[in-house]
């Protein structure tokens, strides 16, 4: 199914298991996020393991990296989607691809019911998100799905190391985190 395999990749001595991996963990160290790399074997109500990709403390959030293949999301999806079944109150999201300021490619899968098929969700574009930041808060990020047909854009507050004030100003991609998506695509290995 994988047209091209994945290439072990090794960022500041850690090696990951593809270079979209590692990209992500570009993305997180420009954003002053802390993350760990395949930090805890999860046993699931499945009775399976699984090892997620990253663990992101700043977001309390699970986090899964895919190619950018809508094939290979669907057939290996499962065990992030059941995750997020098992651990309700923790966020779990996958990320379709490497990171891209141009392309909303995060799904967080804690939204939907089991019975919501990958499919379902992946037809949709307003499902799909980025990661933009405060317009008054440093250091803060937010979620926003795009702006589809005739339907409203979606951003909500993930968190950051930041400290969070209350206004009423939407998300914007400029500064910190267009920076952080440069610095993920234009990183040579």
């Amino acid at each position: 199914m994988r047209e091209n395999p994945a290439i072990p990749t090794i960022y500041r001595e850690i090696e990951y298991r593809s270079r979209t991996e590692a990209r992500w963990a570009i993305f997180f160290t420009e954003l002053g996020i802390t993350h760990h790399y395949e930090p805890e074997l999860i046993s699931l109500s499945s009775g399976n393991k699984y090892l997620p990709d990253f663990r992101l403390d700043d977001f309390d959030a699970w986090f899964e990296v895919k190619p950018n293949n809508e094939a290979i999301v669907t057939e290996e999806c499962a065990k992030a989607r059941l995750l997020s079944m098992d651990r309700p109150d923790s966020k779990v999201w996958l990320a379709i691809g490497a990171p891209n300021e141009e392309e909303a490619n995060i799904l967080p899968l804690n939204q939907w019911d089991n019975d919501v098929s990958i499919e379902q969700i992946l037809a949709m574009p307003e499902n799909r998100y980025r990661v933009l930041e405060d317009r008054r808060d440093d250091r803060v990020y937010w979620l926003h799905s795009e702006f589809v047909e005739d339907q409203f854009a979606h951003s909500y507050m993930i968190g950051g190391p930041g400290q969070s004030t209350d206004h009423d100003r939407l998300p914007i991609l400029m500064g910190t985190v267009l920076a952080a998506y440069r610095a993920a695509r234009e990183y040579t290995f």
